[in-house]
């Protein structure tokens, strides 16, 4: 009688041992599996909206001033900011009209497609169907970066530059922010173009 309850008892340990040996090999160890896959995609579409999350604004304006007296203003239909830009201080500008209005030296008027503008020190890439407006003169190519770190605005990528009567192609045209000087530049020759204003306005 004693040996069959000593029997019955350790049975009933092995018996246990088993279950809970199977629960934790087996049924915890499914539900892991399944929980941890589910989670890594939450975060992946979790990283993948962040990564998408962009900011548009419609009519959009910066107004801006250096020390010497020359402004800087900039209209966009629409602007966009990703993450990636925000990191840089930077956004991107649809259907841009610009207009620097150099001291003493002159306006010029900036059309074009794009532009990335730089919030801080307001450094501008305008790109596609650029068109600009200087001293009677006008310029059309693919690309004008306007530089106020640099104080220059350099016009680039299939330029046509119109003055008066006359029409020509160069590769690149220089415009110097603190002098107003206009400089064309043949780059395939090695040939210089100059063009040189001494226009001041009061």
């Amino acid at each position: 009688m004693r040996l069959s309850l000593i029997f019955q008892v350790v049975l009933t340990s092995i018996i246990i041992a088993i279950i809970i040996i199977f629960y934790y090999s087996f049924i915890s160890d499914k539900k892991t599996k399944t929980i941890n896959p589910v989670e890594k995609k939450d975060k992946e579409i979790e990283k993948i909206i962040e990564d998408e999350i962009t900011n548009e604004l419609l009519n959009i304006e910066y107004n801006s001033f250096d020390n010497r007296g020359n402004s800087f203003y900039i209209n966009a239909e629409k602007a966009t900011v990703d993450l990636e830009y925000q990191k840089q201080n930077k956004i991107k500008l649809e259907k841009v009209t610009s207009v620097i209005n150099l001291k003493n030296k002159g306006i010029i008027n900036v059309y074009s497609n794009y532009a990335i503008y730089e919030k801080i020190n307001h450094d501008t890439l305008f790109y596609g169907d650029v068109k600009i407006e200087y001293l009677d003169n006008v310029i059309n190519s693919e690309n004008l970066d306007v530089l106020f770190t640099k104080d220059i605005s350099k016009i680039y990528n299939n330029v046509v530059y119109n003055s008066y009567n006359t029409s020509l192609n160069t590769d690149i045209v220089l415009i110097d922010m603190i002098t107003g000087d206009v400089n064309l530049e043949m780059l395939n020759n090695s040939e210089k173009v100059r063009f040189k204003t001494n226009h001041e306005f009061n």
